[in-house]
C-alpha cells in the first residue's frame, strides 16, 4: 500500500512558516499586556529598574488588595505608650545613631504622636467616636491597642525605655552615644551589639516599627481613616453609565435602522451616511460642540449628574451603529416580513418578534461597541462631574496626576481591572461579534 502526503512539501513549510510569523506577531502585540501584568503582581515601588523580569521574583497581590479593599491608617496622640514589634529602629532627630530593636519593646510616658499603617484596633476602652466624612475620630479615651504593619512617630520623643532580645547600635563617634558601650560588643565599623538588654534613652529619637502592636494609655484622640478601596464605587459608576449606554443606544438604534433597512422615504440613501460622516469626521467641529454643550449643559444644571453622561454618549455613538445594524439587517430577506405583515402584524411586532431574534449578532456587536464607548470616555466625564462622582476611567487618569509619586504597580493593577469587563464581554460574545461584524456584507 502506498501513501501520499495529503499537501506538497512547499505548502507544508508555507503554512508553518505563516503560523510561526502569526505567532510570533501576537506575541509582540500581546507582550505589553503581559508586562503590565507581571508589574501588576510585583511588590509597590519596584518598576524603577533596568531590567525587565517576564517573570517577577517575588509575587504578590498586594497591589489588587490595596486598590480593591484597602486599609486603615491612624493617627494618634497619646501620653503614654508601649510598641512590641519584630523590628523597632530609633534615630536620633540630630543624625547622631542609630538603634535597631529586634524582638523587644519600646516604652514611653513622654506625649507624642504616631501614624499606624495598615493598622486594626484590637481594643478600646473609654472616650467618645465621631464619625468624620472619611474617618473615625475616638477622642479621650482610657485604652487602645492596635496592631500596624508599620508604625513612626511624627516628631522625636523623648524618655524611652527600649528592651530587646538584639540590639544593634549603629553610631560614628562613641561620646555620642546615648548608652554605655560596655554592655556591647563591637562587631563592625561604627556597629554594635548586645543581646537581652533593657536602655533608658533620655533624649530619645524618631521611632519606627514594622508588624507589631502599639498600647496606649490615656490617648488624646485617634483618628482612623481608610485609604484605598475605592475602585469598586468608581466601577459602579462606570457601570451604571455604561449600562445605560448600551440600553439607550438599542432603543434608538434598533428602530433607526429597520427605517433606514426597510422603509423607502425621501433621502434615505443619502441622510444616514451624510449624518455619519458629519460625526464621524467632524474634526474642529467636535471641540465646538464640546464647548457648546457644556454651556447648555450648565444653564439647565445639569452638570455633576452620572444619568446625563449616557444620553450624551447614546446621542454620539447612534449613527455608527446604526449604519453597522443596517447593512446586518439587510442581509436578512424582507420575505420574514411580508409573512408577518400578511399575517396582521404591526411594525413594532415584526421588530420584536421577527427581526430582533434574527439579528442578535448584529445587536449584541451595537451592544458592545455602545458599552466599550460608555465604560472607557473620559473627557466628557472628566468635565461635568466632580470628584465624588468620577467613573473608573477619571479615577484611573487621576491617578497619572503627579507622575513623580504615582505607583505604577498599582496603576498596572488598576488598568487590568479596568480592561476586565471589556474583555469578558469579548469572550462571552465572541461568535456573535464575528457573525455581526461580516453577515451584513453578505448579499444573496
Amino acid at each position: 500500500m502506498k501513501f501520499e502526503m495529503p499537501k506538497r512539501k512547499s505548502e507544508i513549510l508555507k503554512i508553518t512558516g505563516a503560523t510561526l510569523l502569526a505567532l510570533v506577531v501576537m506575541g509582540i502585540l500581546l507582550f505589553p499586556v503581559y508586562y503590565m501584568f507581571t508589574i501588576s503582581l510585583k511588590p509597590s515601588g519596584t518598576l524603577a529598574t533596568s531590567n525587565i523580569d517576564l517573570i517577577p521574583d517575588k509575587i504578590t497581590l498586594e497591589n489588587y488588595r490595596e486598590i480593591m479593599f484597602g486599609h486603615q491608617e491612624g493617627l494618634i496622640k497619646t501620653s503614654s505608650f508601649k510598641i512590641t514589634a519584630d523590628t523597632i529602629k530609633i534615630r536620633d532627630t540630630i543624625n547622631r545613631y542609630e538603634l535597631i530593636v529586634e524582638g523587644g519593646t519600646v516604652s514611653s510616658d513622654y506625649p507624642g504622636k504616631l501614624t499606624l499603617g495598615n493598622m486594626k484596633v484590637d481594643e478600646v476602652r473609654g472616650g467618645t467616636t465621631s464619625e468624620e466624612s472619611d474617618a473615625t475620630l475616638i477622642r479621650n479615651g482610657e485604652y487602645l491597642r492596635a496592631s500596624a504593619e508599620s508604625m513612626e512617630a511624627v516628631v522625636g520623643i523623648r524618655k524611652l525605655n527600649v528592651e530587646g532580645r538584639r540590639v544593634i547600635l549603629k553610631v560614628s563617634k562613641p561620646e555620642d552615644s546615648p548608652v554605655d558601650l560596655s554592655k556591647f560588643t563591637k562587631t563592625g565599623e561604627d556597629t554594635y551589639e548586645a543581646e537581652n538588654v533593657k536602655l533608658y534613652l533620655p533624649d530619645g529619637g524618631k521611632i519606627e516599627a514594622s508588624s507589631g502592636t502599639l498600647e496606649a494609655n490615656n490617648f488624646a484622640y485617634i483618628r482612623i481613616a481608610k485609604v484605598g478601596g475605592q475602585v469598586w464605587g468608581y466601577m459602579k459608576r462606570s457601570l451604571i453609565i455604561a449600562s445605560l449606554t448600551v440600553v439607550l443606544t438599542l432603543l434608538f438604534v434598533i428602530p433607526s435602522a429597520y427605517a433606514f433597512s426597510r422603509l423607502k422615504f425621501f433621502g434615505r440613501e443619502h441622510i444616514l451616511y451624510f449624518y455619519l460622516m458629519f460625526t464621524q469626521v467632524a474634526g474642529g467641529l467636535g471641540i465646538a460642540g464640546l464647548v457648546a454643550l457644556y454651556g447648555m449643559l450648565v444653564k439647565l444644571h445639569l452638570t455633576n449628574n452620572i444619568y446625563v453622561l449616557p444620553v450624551i454618549y447614546a446621542a454620539g455613538s447612534v449613527p455608527f451603529n446604526t449604519w453597522l445594524l443596517k447593512g446586518y439587517l439587510d442581509s436578512i430577506s424582507p420575505d420574514f416580513d411580508e409573512a408577518a405583515l400578511v399575517d396582521g402584524a404591526g411594525y413594532l411586532q415584526i421588530i420584536r418578534h421577527v427581526l430582533i431574534p434574527m439579528s442578535l449578532p448584529g445587536l449584541a456587536t451595537v451592544a458592545i461597541f455602545a458599552f466599550i464607548g460608555g465604560w472607557t470616555e473620559l473627557i466628557l466625564a472628566n468635565l461635568l462631574l466632580n470628584q465624588e462622582k468620577h467613573p473608573l476611567t477619571v479615577w484611573i487618569y487621576t491617578m497619572l496626576a503627579n507622575l513623580r509619586s504615582v505607583s505604577w504597580n498599582q496603576f498596572a493593577a488598576a488598568a487590568l481591572i479596568f480592561a476586565l469587563p471589556v474583555f469578558v464581554m469579548f469572550l462571552l460574545a465572541q461568535n456573535y461579534v464575528r457573525s455581526g461584524l461580516t453577515m451584513g456584507g453578505l448579499k444573496e
